[in-house]
């Protein structure tokens, strides 16, 4: 992933959570969260060995916008692979879906194509928006869970559209 993705990309500041030299850092969750008191408190060590594939990959707004930049144009990908990354999902019945390769696929007032991706991971929430149509791609992480930050990744994607 590394070598085929990350470094090719430019994402330095992605990692595996379980690789070697992350001993220096450290994560903090509020303890709202946990429905303890108001504060913070460092968090123990991850366990994402049940998410590998899906999602165990520490990264940064500016990482992601690179990532989905890259997914918005052939290079990284084949223009046929990025086609069907973008087109939803047909299920038995002919319905499509509103999922294709784990991402959301659906439309929003600022363009008739948008592909995202949420998470939750740890007490905090990340999205990242692209638009194909506009070639724009946004990334929006918070501290804390909630509901949605792609109100906010959707207004900084209207001030650059």
């Amino acid at each position: 992933m590394e070598r085929q993705v990350f470094e090719p990309l430019g994402m330095d500041r992605t990692v595996l959570p379980e690789r070697a030299g992350l001993d220096d850092a450290s994560s903090y969750t509020p303890r709202s969260i946990l429905r303890n008191r108001l504060g913070i408190e460092e968090d123990g060590p991850p366990e994402y060995s049940c998410l590998a594939g899906a999602g165990a990959l520490l990264s940064t707004p500016t990482d992601l916008v690179r990532l989905g930049s890259a997914v918005l144009k052939p290079g990284m990908l084949k223009a046929e692979t990025i086609s069907d990354f973008q087109t939803p999902t047909r299920i038995v019945s002919g319905a499509a879906t509103t999922y294709e390769l784990g991402w959301t696929v659906g439309s929003v007032p600022l363009a008739t194509r948008m592909v995202s991706h949420r998470g939750s991971p740890r007490g905090g929430t990340v999205s990242l928006l692209t638009f194909p149509e506009l070639g724009l791609a946004v990334a929006v992480a918070a501290n804390t869970n909630v509901t949605s930050v792609n109100p906010l990744a959707l207004q900084v994607a209207d001030a650059f559209a």
